[in-house]
């Protein structure tokens, strides 16, 4: 998840200074925005605000500028407060499913549900909710 302030300029300037990129930047641009976008940035170097890149949906959270780590750390917050296991299986099914097909991703989907239902965490989850509380996950 991406936390920007409203000021934030991105910028990929490898071809301003007659380079191509590196790090992965061009594994992760194809695989974020349009094609004709991350073309467009790659190739020319243009500059793209924290705002369109909401709008393409790479950013999450456009804050006020000053406030992003604020908003960031009131995000990571808001993680913290679920099932640590819940939520890595939520980022395992989901960095998965781009490369399988649909009956591949079900059953894991299924072995991911059924572990997580037989964690200590499953039981707190569920006797918070009965019991109307916060939950108090490990």
């Amino acid at each position: 998840m991406v936390v920007a302030a409203h000021s934030s300029v991105f910028v990929m300037a490898y071809s301003n200074v007659g380079l191509s990129p590196d790090g992965g930047a061009t594994w992760s641009l194809m695989r974020a925005l349009p094609r004709a976008t991350a073309l467009q940035l790659l190739m020319c170097g243009d500059r793209i605000g924290a705002e369109r890149l909401q709008q393409l949906g790479v950013i999450n959270t456009v804050s006020a500028t000053g406030e992003a780590l604020v908003d960031a750390l009131a995000l990571c917050e808001r993680l913290n407060a679920r099932a640590p296991n819940a939520l890595a299986s939520i980022k395992e099914l989901a960095n998965d499913a781009p490369t399988v097909l649909l009956h591949a991703q079900l059953g894991a989907e299924r072995d991911h549900f059924v572990r997580n239902l037989h964690h200590a965490n499953a039981g707190e989850g569920i006797d918070a909710f009965i019991n109307k509380r916060p939950a108090n996950y490990r």
